[in-house]
C-alpha cells in the first residue's frame, strides 16, 4: 500500500526541484548558511515534509514567488519542499489526500483554487497535518488562512493616482473584475487615497464580469477615458493587459494588480499594486518553524511586507514615471510608513453602503 501510494505521488506530485524563477525581492527575510559553512545543531526542519498545493505555475509571478520562497526557507529550516501543481479541481484533492497519505508536515494550499479541496481534506483528516490556505478563506477551523488588507495598497495607489494626475482632471477611473465584496476593499482605499490629495475627486468605476477579459477591460477604459479620466486604476485580472494596451494608444495612466506589471515598454503604467506572495510564505514558514505557529487566521498588509504598492514598498529595474517625482515617491514612503506603524489606520472601514450613505 505504501509503495502504491509512493507511485501516486510520483505521477501526480511535481518535486521542488524547480530553480527560482520568477520576480522576487532583493533582500530575503532570512539567509541560508553560506556554502561551506557547516553546524552542529539539526536544522528544525529537518525530517519534515512541506507541500505546496497550486494551479499550474508555468510563468505566474503570484505562484512562482510562493515556489522561490518555499525553496529558499528549505534551505534555511532543513525541510523536504514539494510543489503539487494542479490541472484542474479534481487534482486539488487527489494531490491533497496523496500528501496526507504520505504524512506531509505542512500543506499549503496556494491561492483561492486550493480552497474547496484543502477545506475538504482538513475536515476529513483533522489530526493527519497542518493546513495553511493563501489568499482566501474556508470553514475549516484547522486551515489557517491567510488573507491581506488590500485597502492599504489600493490607499497608495490612490495618492499615486492623484499625484500623477497633478489637477489635469478630477476624474477618475477604475476597471476591476466585479462589485463584489472583495472587490470594495480595493475601491474604498483607492477612494480614500486619491481623496487625501484631491478633495473634489469623482469615479468612475467599470466591471468586466470575468477574471481574463482584456477586450472588454479596454472597452471600458476607453469608455472612462472618454469621460475625462487622466488616470485609471486596472484590477481586471487577466484583463488588465486591455488597459494597459488602452492606455498606451489613448495616453492616459494606469496601475496593475498583485505583482510588479510596470513595463519599461509602456510607460503609462505608473505602479502597480503588490500582494506579496514570497513575502507571506516566508512569514508562514518563520511562524510555523518560529514556535508561534496557531491555526488562527491571519490578515496581513504593509506592515507584514505583504501588501505595497511599486516604488514605494517593493523596488522594480523598470523605470519609473517621468510623472511621479523624486519629492512624490518621498512622500509616498511615508504615506506607507504611516500605515505601517498605525498612524493612518485602513484596518477598519466602512461598508459600502454606510460610505455612501454620508
Amino acid at each position: 500500500m505504501k509503495k502504491a501510494l509512493a507511485l501516486f505521488l510520483a505521477l501526480v506530485l511535481s518535486m521542488s526541484l524547480m530553480t527560482a524563477c520568477g520576480s522576487k525581492k532583493e533582500e530575503t527575510p532570512a539567509a541560508a548558511p553560506e556554502s561551506g559553512e557547516t553546524s552542529s545543531e539539526a536544522l528544525p526542519g529537518e525530517g519534515m515534509k512541506i507541500a505546496l498545493v497550486c494551479d499550474k505555475v508555468g510563468t505566474q509571478v503570484f505562484l512562482t514567488q510562493m515556489v522561490d520562497a518555499l525553496n529558499e526557507a528549505a534551505e534555511k529550516y532543513g525541510f523536504e519542499p514539494t510543489v503539487a501543481e494542479c490541472a484542474d479541481s479534481a487534482a486539488f484533492e487527489d494531490n491533497m489526500r496523496a500528501l496526507v497519505a504520505e504524512e506531509y508536515d505542512l500543506i499549503i494550499g496556494g491561492g483561492w483554487q486550493a480552497g474547496d479541496a484543502i477545506n475538504k481534506v482538513a475536515t476529513e483528516y483533522p489530526d493527519a497535518a497542518n493546513y495553511a490556505l493563501i489568499d482566501s478563506e474556508v470553514e475549516a477551523e484547522n486551515v489557517k488562512c491567510i488573507s491581506y488588507r488590500e485597502q492599504e495598497g489600493a490607499y497608495l495607489i490612490g495618492v499615486i493616482a492623484a499625484l500623477t494626475t497633478d489637477g489635469e482632471s478630477h476624474t477618475y477611473g477604475a476597471v476591476h473584475v466585479n462589485e463584489g465584496p472583495g472587490s470594495w476593499k480595493w475601491r474604498y482605499g483607492y477612494m480614500e487615497g486619491v481623496k487625501s490629495i484631491d478633495p473634489d475627486a469623482q469615479f468612475v468605476f467599470n466591471y468586466v464580469g470575468s477574471y481574463s477579459d482584456p477586450a472588454k477591460a479596454k472597452e471600458l477604459a476607453i469608455q472612462q477615458y472618454e469621460q475625462g479620466c487622466v488616470f485609471i486604476n486596472s484590477a481586471a485580472a487577466g484583463g488588465d493587459s486591455g488597459t494597459f494596451e488602452a492606455a498606451k494608444e489613448k495616453g492616459f495612466y494606469t496601475s496593475g494588480q498583485d505583482v510588479d506589471l510596470t513595463d519599461p515598454e509602456n510607460p503609462y503604467i505608473v505602479s502597480s499594486q503588490i500582494k506579496d506572495t514570497y513575502q507571506s510564505v516566508w512569514n508562514l514558514l518563520d511562524e510555523f518553524f518560529g514556535g508561534n505557529y496557531t491555526n488562527d487566521n491571519s490578515v496581513w498588509g504593509v506592515s507584514e511586507g505583504t501588501i505595497g504598492a511599486v516604488y514605494v514598498t517593493h523596488e522594480t529595474a523598470n523605470p519609473r514615471s517621468e510623472r511621479l517625482s523624486d519629492d512624490d515617491i518621498a512622500y509616498l514612503k511615508q504615506v506607507a510608513d504611516d500605515i505601517r506603524t498605525g498612524k493612518l489606520d485602513l484596518t477598519n472601514y466602512p461598508t459600502e453602503e454606510e460610505y455612501f450613505a454620508g
